[in-house]
C-alpha cells in the first residue's frame, strides 16, 4: 500500500480540482502538495498558490530547480522552443524527481490530467507506472470535464486563478513558449508589464525569444550577423499584433465576459 501521496499542483483549474478532490476522499491531510516554481509565472499566480494553501489550510511545497527561467536560459545561451523544450525537463521535471526519489517505493504521484485537453491526453490511462519517476502515477480527473472542474471549486469556495477571468486558456509559464499569438495578444494587452518582462529577458540572453515563424519575415527587425536570415524581436511581435492593417486573426469578445470557460461574475 501507498504511504506517501504526492498531490502536483500548478495554480491551474484542473490541479486545484486535484487538491479538493483528494480533500473529498479524506487524503489531503496525509498527502504532500508540490509545484515546481520555475521562476517565469504571473504573479497572479504566486498569489493564487499562496491564497489555494491558505483556504486549504495545507503548506504547499515549492521545488526549486537548480536554475529558473531566465538562469536556464543564459545558461543555455537561447531560450527554449518547441524544438528543444528543455525547460520542462530541467524546470519541472527533475525538480519532481528529486522530490520524490526521498519516498521511494512506496510513493504515488497524482496529477490533474484530464483527456478532454489534448488528442494526445485522451489516450493516457487514469493509472500507470511512472518510468522517469520510478513511481504509480494516478490520474484521478482523466474524463473529468472543465465544467466539473470549476463545479468541484464552486462546492468548496475557492475561486478560479484569475487568470481565466482575463481570458487566458491555461496557466503556468508567464508567457510560455508555445504561446499562440491570440494569447499573447491578451497578455499584452491584460497585462502590460509582459512587453517589458520579454524585451528585459531577451536583452539578458541576447536571443530572440520567439522563433522565425512567429510572425511574417516583413515585420522582422533582427537579423542574424552570421546567417543573415530574419528573425523578429519581442517589440516585433508587439507591434504585429496591435496593428490593424496587419492581422486579422482575432475576433472582438461579443461580451464583456473574457473567460474562455465564460467563468465571470
Amino acid at each position: 500500500m501507498t504511504n506517501k501521496i504526492l498531490l502536483s499542483f500548478s495554480g491551474g483549474k484542473d490541479s486545484t480540482a486535484l487538491l479538493l478532490h483528494a480533500k473529498e476522499m479524506d487524503l489531503l491531510g496525509s498527502s504532500d502538495i508540490v509545484y515546481c516554481d520555475t521562476g517565469w509565472e504571473n504573479p497572479d499566480t504566486y498569489d493564487y498558490i499562496q491564497y489555494v494553501g491558505d483556504k486549504l489550510g495545507k503548506e504547499i511545497i515549492a521545488l526549486k530547480p537548480e536554475y529558473d527561467f531566465i538562469e536556464l536560459a543564459k545558461k543555455k545561451k537561447r531560450f527554449p522552443s518547441s524544438q528543444a523544450r528543455f525547460c520542462t525537463e530541467k524546470l519541472k521535471l527533475k525538480p519532481m524527481k528529486k522530490y520524490i526519489a526521498q519516498f521511494l517505493p512506496d510513493c504515488e504521484i497524482w496529477v490533474g490530467v484530464r483527456a478532454q485537453e489534448s488528442a494526445s491526453r485522451s489516450k493516457l490511462p487514469m493509472r500507470a507506472y511512472a518510468d522517469y519517476y520510478e513511481c504509480d502515477m494516478y490520474r484521478p480527473l482523466i474524463q473529468w470535464s472543465w465544467q466539473e472542474v470549476f463545479d468541484i471549486m464552486k462546492k468548496h469556495g475557492i475561486k478560479p486563478n484569475p487568470l481565466y477571468s482575463n481570458g487566458m486558456k491555461r496557466v503556468g509559464c508567464f508567457p510560455c513558449i508555445m504561446s499562440s499569438l491570440e494569447e499573447l495578444r491578451n497578455m499584452f494587452d491584460r497585462y502590460p508589464e509582459t512587453l517589458n518582462k520579454l524585451i528585459e529577458a531577451e536583452e539578458a540572453i541576447g536571443r530572440s525569444f520567439f522563433p522565425p515563424v512567429k510572425i511574417p519575415q516583413s515585420h522582422h527587425t533582427g537579423r542574424d550577423p552570421k546567417s543573415g536570415l530574419s528573425f523578429p524581436r519581442v517589440i516585433d511581435v508587439y507591434e504585429y499584433l496591435i496593428d490593424p492593417n496587419a492581422v486579422t486573426l482575432f475576433e472582438e469578445p461579443a461580451e464583456s465576459c473574457l473567460s474562455y470557460y465564460n467563468i465571470c461574475e
